[in-house]
């Protein structure tokens, strides 16, 4: 999904895209010998992501994704690439050499999926690296991430700033309309039922969108209310339940 949507001349982010934003911009502001650790978490579909890469590409910061199987090897070779070093074949040389990286490169760190980080040692070197580096550095991680990290206590106290995604609002609705039903107005009162069935949560409401401007395309309409759409039925998004009754 796009993070940023354009609406006339201008730009426009997301809710929780300039959420992050604004998270990256006081850690990067703090003042001398406060923690540059902060931590933006949230429920899957409410454009944490987009976020990181809105911010990887506007103020020019890391952004590194955890994924389930990485070692705190492969997560040092994937930040040291991203700085432009060859990776030293020896942990400990590596963590040294992205210290160093960072605190030369000045940018700022966004390690996104870090619930990942719990598995191997990898949330003790994002510490170690925030340390060596004095660099700041954004955790991304869900809704439980904070309660996770509290076990962590030489982590725990260096965040200085903790920023909860937030459902999406009637403003991010109508900017995402725009480009997943473009061509195609829809009205307020069906941007609200699709925000309210869909609790706020972005991922799944781009979902009931696409289906609205396929739908209006079948009616021939260019716009479409809450009325026009009528006993229309939304794609189910939970699960299908077992089926009963077949044969093998």
């Amino acid at each position: 999904m796009t993070q940023t949507l354009e609406t006339g001349n201008s730009v426009q982010p997301l809710t929780n895209v300039a959420r992050m934003a604004t998270l990256v911009k006081e850690l990067q502001k703090r003042p001398f010998g406060m923690p540059g650790l902060g931590v933006f978490f949230g429920y899957p579909g409410y454009g944490k992501t987009f976020g990181a890469i809105f911010c990887a590409t506007t103020f020019d910061v890391i952004h590194v994704s955890l994924q389930g199987d990485w070692t705190k090897k492969t997560f040092l070779e994937r930040l040291l690439l991203e700085l432009g070093l060859p990776p030293k074949r020896v942990v400990a040389d590596m963590v040294l050499q992205a210290c160093e990286g960072l605190a030369k490169d000045g940018r700022t760190l966004i390690v996104d999926e870090a619930d990942y980080a719990f598995r191997r040692g990898i949330i003790e070197l994002i510490r170690d690296l925030h340390d060596g580096s004095d660099t700041p550095v954004v955790m991304i991680g869900m809704e439980e991430f904070p309660q996770k990290l509290k076990r962590y206590e030489l982590i725990d106290s260096r965040v200085m700033s903790w920023v909860a995604a937030q459902p999406a609002t009637l403003k991010d609705a109508t900017l995402l309309a725009g480009v997943y039903a473009e061509g195609i107005e829809i009205h307020d009162d069906l941007l609200n039922e699709i925000l309210k069935r869909n609790t706020g949560n972005a991922r799944r409401m781009v979902v009931d969108m696409a289906q609205v401007k396929s739908e209006a395309g079948k009616l021939g309409l260019n716009s479409m209310s809450l009325q026009d759409w009528g006993d229309i039925k939304f794609r189910q998004q939970d699960a299908p339940a077992p089926r009963r009754g077949l044969k093998w």
